[in-house]
């Protein structure tokens, strides 16, 4: 896609009286551009018939007005630039998997930072371990993509706020910003609305006690067409009204000061928040918080997934149950249990005996395996569940494909799978690792035999973001 764009933008940049890219490009009254050099050829070269664009054939007579295009000039140069940056790039990279002969590479791994030949490539495109490992065109200059502030990182995405490259630490720090901006909209928001009751509250009882004066002055004109002007009662009366509007003066007041207090409050709410929010982004970067490790519950029929133990190409849902493919690196911090390469995941419980049935709803590439808790964590290729002697695993391929793996060895097995629940059971004293299909009867789909030696745990992988990749524990006994 990035081949054909560059191939649209060259021809759109492309004169069409030398098919060269533009230099100094001129604007005829038409709207179409050409070099000044090809233009001045063909004046000095055009007969004594008017001069006429060579791609619409529009004349102008015997002046012609021209003018340059200084944005399409800065356009061509720039691309004319990159071109030649490109070139040279690709002339003097080599594979870094072939030191002892000087072999060209077709592909760089921004994530490995090696460049590779056409056979070394074929890891990377073929073996599920290398899922999320971005391949680019050839590049000599990995030290110049480094991230200024961060330099172990890899300058991955665009910015369109700052218009350039940044790195994972630099979109985590800009997502937490971004957190703590919506943090403060919606306290701000709060704020406002329990103001605003505050002052409903207040209105209506300023109403009421309008209401009461009101009542208390026709009260008033009344009793003076009865008794007389200057009886003590009217005393009484008039003391009455001046406490009520004492009253409603001193409730008018204190809203005025609350109102001021809020705002005030407001204010230095919302800069506590933003300083708490760049405190946790620095403390994520800086010092990593310790990974929670669900605790284990009596429930036997209870099982939880172990985040201490989870792929940052892998995100957890809140109740510890659902794992699913992202496409981005998570910010997990550093664990000697993580799964780095693998985009893998173990149950937060391991069981050494008895006989034990799990129940998996599963969509898209994935691996289901038993594993024991000792399987590698941090290899690229040993550590993919099914392909060392400590995982047994069962593996879709997203199109209804199944195979089996187990120490390296594959075993497709036939038909196509119709449902999307996966039962696992385990006999640990037999050494019988058993997956079934779930629909309205239960169908064996395979079954290991093994001496299970260790406690073995519930393992998930998931490979693939399109079609989407996520799976759910949802029952166990």
């Amino acid at each position: 896609m990035e081949d054909t764009e560059k191939t649209q933008l060259e021809e759109m940049l492309m004169c069409t009286v030398c098919h060269d890219i533009f230099k100094d490009p001129r604007q005829l009254p038409c709207g179409h551009s050409m070099c000044m050099g090809c233009l001045e050829n063909l004046m000095d070269h055009s007969s004594d018939l008017p001069f006429r664009c060579p791609d619409c054939r529009s004349f102008f007579g015997q002046i012609v007005e021209v003018q340059k295009s200084y944005t399409l000039a800065n356009i061509a140069e720039n691309f004319r630039e990159n071109r030649r940056r490109r070139e040279e790039q690709t002339k003097v990279v080599y594979c870094d998997c072939c030191p002892e002969k000087k072999t060209l590479a077709i592909k760089t791994c921004l994530k490995c930072e090696v460049s590779m030949c056409k056979e070394h490539v074929k890891d990377h495109q073929e073996l599920p371990v290398f899922t999320g490992h971005p391949v680019v065109r050839p590049l000599g200059d990995l030290q110049a993509r480094k991230c200024p502030q961060h330099e172990d990182e890899v300058l991955r995405y665009y910015c369109n706020t700052s218009r350039r490259y940044i790195c994972n630490m630099c979109a985590l720090e800009r997502k937490q910003h971004n957190l703590a901006s919506e943090a403060s909209t919606v306290l701000r928001r709060q704020l406002t609305e329990y103001m605003d009751q505050r002052f409903t509250a207040l209105k209506e009882q300023i109403t009421e006690s309008t209401d009461s004066v009101r009542k208390l002055k026709d009260d008033i004109q009344r009793e003076k067409l009865k008794v007389n002007p200057a009886d003590s009662c009217l005393n009484s009366v008039t003391v009455v009204l001046l406490c009520m509007w004492f009253i409603v003066l001193y409730y008018a007041y204190n809203y005025s000061v609350e109102n001021q207090t809020l705002r005030e409050s407001l204010d230095k709410q919302q800069n506590r928040v933003h300083h708490i929010y760049s405190t946790i982004a620095e403390l994520l970067v800086e010092h990593p918080l310790k990974s929670y490790t669900p605790p284990e519950t009596e429930d036997k029929g209870f099982l939880m997934l172990d985040v201490d133990t989870v792929s940052p190409f892998l995100g957890v849902s809140a109740d510890f149950q659902t794992v699913e493919r992202v496409k981005g690196k998570l910010g997990y911090p550093n664990s000697i249990n993580r799964f780095d390469e693998a985009p893998q995941i173990l149950s937060a419980r391991c069981f050494s005996s008895g006989t034990h049935i799990w129940e998996v709803q599963a969509e898209g590439y994935w691996d289901i395996a038993v594993s024991y808790k000792s399987i590698q964590r941090k290899s690229k290729y040993n550590s993919a569940f099914g392909n060392n002697r400590e995982s047994w695993s069962l593996t879709h391929n997203g199109n209804g494909k199944l195979s089996a793996y187990h120490n390296g060895a594959k075993t497709v097995l036939p038909g196509t799978l119709q449902s999307s629940r996966i039962a696992v059971m385990v006999n640990f004293e037999k050494g019988n690792i058993t997956f079934s299909a779930v629909e309205s009867t239960i169908t064996k789909l395979h079954e290991f035999k093994a001496k299970l030696t260790q406690p073995v745990c519930l393992g998930l992988g998931l490979y693939r973001v399109d079609p989407p990749s996520r799976a759910s524990i949802v029952k166990a006994s």
